[in-house]
């Protein structure tokens, strides 16, 4: 069995074409991927970037977000062929995978990209559409948090530094992958509980949202005595 972390960068599909934007609102426009064996360690990788069908310019924002701009997509193969690369790699060393990714928006928009480019989703696609797990529900589920849980902050709760940089694909892939292996940990799971516990009284203010820990956390269910 191998597990496989996975994210996609996306844009929003150009005004221009109403009757896909309405069936689909965004492309992908990368994605990444790192694998884990059965010992958890990364043994393969994956990054691909994706030339948009229905997108006419890639904006400013999201240019400066991922880094990716309309000269960096030229030339590069569509959605369909990605994804085959993508599936061929996920395949390449077991048949048996798992794959992960931080919330459930990724999943959605492979399965609204295909139903909108006719992609059927059988075969090896289906086997990992039915083998997907959403890391950041796992997360929350162990943390308590009443709302969704940024990756960065997830990478706090254990006191590790977001490796590489935010927004690029394969970056953010191995990230996930870092947050899972903490997860199968006691001591991350208890790293998790010390911070959430250490930030009880709801004094953590985070300057750049505005959110205290009260806000991301129900903490009745740490009121224990250790």
């Amino acid at each position: 069995m191998k597990h496989i972390f996975i994210d996609l960068e996306m844009e929003k599909v150009s005004k221009a074409h109403k009757a896909e934007r309405k069936r689909c609102r965004q492309e992908i426009i990368e994605i990444g991927a790192v694998m884990l064996n059965e010992q958890n360690e990364e043994i393969s990788s994956f990054k691909k970037y994706i030339k948009p069908e229905y997108i006419e310019h890639i904006s400013p924002k999201i240019e400066d977000l991922t880094g990716i701009s309309d000269a960096k997509l030229e030339g590069q193969c569509n959605f369909s062929e990605g994804l085959k690369e993508f599936i061929s790699w996920a395949f390449s060393f077991d048949t048996e995978v798992k794959i992960y990714s931080w919330s459930d928006s990724d999943i959605i928009q492979i399965n609204q990209e295909c139903a909108l480019k006719n992609i059927e989703i059988e075969g090896d696609l289906l086997t990992l559409v039915n083998n997907w797990i959403d890391l950041q529900c796992e997360f929350d589920t162990v943390s308590g948090a009443r709302k969704s849980t940024s990756l960065l902050n997830a990478l706090g709760a254990f006191d590790i530094d977001f490796e590489g940089q935010m927004h690029d694909a394969l970056f953010d892939a191995r990230n996930t992958a870092t947050i899972y292996k903490m997860l199968l940990t006691e001591e991350g799971k208890e790293k998790a509980v010390r911070y959430v516990k250490k930030y009880l009284s709801g004094e953590y203010h985070d300057e750049q949202t505005g959110t205290t820990l009260g806000d991301l956390f129900d903490f009745s269910q740490f009121l224990v005595s250790a």
